[in-house]
């Protein structure tokens, strides 16, 4: 008896799988990219979120803003088991008391934690990246505002940890060397006590994309850093140390996105900015553009001579400084910028991921960005 059901011929099949190979290729990096904005959606709403914390801390304040951001969380991993992908952190210790942590919007309660970054599934890469930098920077090779390492952070008080107990919330990883040190104050003790702000730690890979490869460690992560108005002392001759703004009255925050996403060029080595100088006393005296201004006669005739142009670093006020600080989003200003003498952007010529930039009250243009 012959069966009347007939089967698909092995061409057939191989057709068949051909064409949902092809569905397939089309598919999966559309929805990847898909997957991808939606997390990108996330940073932005976060940054967003995160900037509100800021701003009810400027309105307390009359105006100040936090000088420096760590990120992360007031929590730590005491111990941290490497191997152990799906236990890797444990022992999670809240930090005590809240008023040593170094992130001014945690210490203050302006803020539980920073959100979590949707790029981060398992912490466990970050935080061997925390651990072996890439780069020397004003703490060694690590950054000590990692799990594990409270003995790093005083012995006996911890600071936060930059990305959070579990290293999936979003951290700052744009260094700010101007705030090396904070004053905590000890109740217990009735003391003022020095603290390193761990906020001059050095992540050289903000430029994600440099080469043109991107840098696998950014992805969610956030920037912010702080300027006020620059107070126009010093010599010639001033030694490579931060001119601190007596207050804070601007900012600029960013998030980076995906791996896929080169984003703007918002970030790029300092630039000098241009001074001239008295000639009487040596004291720094700001170039507003329209011309130079005249000084007493060192003399004592009277009249006065011109002053002298010159471009100097804008952090520490110094001609002959050696170390440039690197990261900075700020660029020298040109005519018409509501800045005197800074504006938001600094295109370095390498994309930077950034995927979203918010300031203090202004609109950030992208015809800055060069």
């Amino acid at each position: 008896m012959i069966s009347s059901r007939k089967g698909f011929t092995l061409i057939e099949l191989l057709v068949v799988i051909v064409i949902i190979g092809i569905l397939a290729a089309i598919a999966l990096p559309n929805y990847i990219k898909v997957k991808e904005k939606a997390k990108e959606a996330e940073v932005k709403s976060n940054l967003h979120n995160v900037q509100l914390s800021i701003e009810r801390f400027a309105v307390d304040t009359e105006g100040a803003y936090p000088q420096w951001l760590i990120g992360g969380e007031p929590k730590y991993a005491a111990l941290v088991t490497p191997g152990s992908s799906a236990n890797a952190f444990q022992n999670i210790t809240a930090c005590n008391p809240i008023e040593g942590v170094s992130d001014a919007l945690l210490r203050k309660g302006y803020i539980d934690s920073y959100p979590r970054n949707p790029f981060t599934r398992n912490g466990i890469a970050i935080h061997q990246v925390q651990t072996t930098l890439s780069t020397a920077s004003a703490t060694g090779n690590s950054d000590p505002l990692r799990n594990g390492s409270d003995a790093d952070n005083n012995s006996t008080m911890a600071l936060g940890t930059r990305f959070g107990a579990y290293c999936t919330s979003m951290g700052n990883v744009l260094a700010d060397p101007r705030f090396a040190r904070w004053t905590y104050v000890n109740v217990t003790a009735n003391a003022y006590e020095p603290r390193d702000t761990r906020a001059n730690v050095v992540y050289k890979f903000w430029d994600m994309w440099k080469s043109n490869k991107p840098t696998p460690y950014l992805p969610g992560q956030f920037f912010y850093k702080g300027v006020g108005p620059i107070v126009a002392i010093g010599t010639n001759d001033a030694a490579a140390e931060p001119i601190l703004p007596t207050e804070v009255d601007q900012y600029i925050l960013g998030g980076y996105g995906g791996i896929r996403s080169k984003g703007r060029d918002v970030i790029g080595n300092e630039r000098q900015i241009e001074y001239t100088i008295k000639t009487s006393g040596n004291n720094w005296v700001a170039w507003t553009g329209t011309g130079l201004l005249q000084p007493p006669d060192p003399g004592g005739g009277g009249g006065g001579t011109a002053a002298s142009r010159l471009k100097i670093w804008p952090w520490t006020r110094s001609v002959t400084q050696d170390n440039q600080y690197e990261g900075s989003p700020y660029a020298p200003a040109t005519v018409g910028d509501s800045n005197e003498q800074l504006m938001y952007g600094n295109a370095n010529g390498v994309r930077d991921g950034i995927i979203i930039v918010l300031t203090a009250g202004e609109d950030y243009a992208d015809s800055k960005n060069g």
